[in-house]
């Protein structure tokens, strides 16, 4: 009986100190800074609302970073003609994105202007078309050979006057 007795007693005076303790909090905490917000503000609809219609610069970030069709200096000696995806022979799919190592024909020329960048610039849909034209008429084990980026260059460099293509890389290449 008397265990009982002072097993309730700890009880009670355990009980005694947490609402002593929450008292304390509670007188010594500063509420002043609280705000109030509507329920509409913050409702999960308007949440949703923002997720699905994103802001326009972040949609115009998000189209450029996954799929873009500019034409690109990189440096002084790349360019990157951007995305395609080009069908090929038996109902496939190439996607692709090409970078480009060029450099100036007119380079030891005093006469040399090198404006090869602004060429490769100015005539970019030329050089996509190019790319389109070399790959759109390859089967699929012949789109990923070395005799393909060599057709390639070529057909790039008969499209340029003042500078030539050295070499292709790819930066994505997927047959779908």
């Amino acid at each position: 009986m008397m265990q009982n007795i002072v097993k309730i007693t700890i009880w009670i005076i355990v009980a005694i100190l947490l609402i002593l303790l929450i008292i304390y909090g509670v007188s010594t905490s500063d509420f002043t800074n609280l705000k109030k917000y509507e329920k509409n503000e913050y409702g999960i609809n308007d949440i949703r609302e923002k997720m699905q219609t994103p802001s326009k610069r972040k949609q115009e970030i998000a189209k450029e970073r996954f799929y873009t069709n500019r034409v690109t200096i990189k440096s002084s000696t790349m360019a990157n003609l951007g995305d395609f995806t080009v069908n090929i022979a038996g109902d496939k799919k190439l996607i692709l994105n090409i970078s480009l190592k060029y450099k100036d024909k007119n380079k030891d020329s005093w006469l040399s202007s090198s404006d090869i960048k602004n060429e490769i610039l100015t005539k970019g849909d030329i050089l996509r078309d190019a790319v389109i034209h070399t790959f759109s008429n390859s089967n699929n084990a012949r789109a990923s050979n070395d005799k393909m980026k060599e057709e390639l260059m070529k057909n790039i460099n008969t499209c340029l006057s003042q500078g030539e293509i050295e070499d292709v890389y790819f930066n994505r290449f997927l047959i779908h």
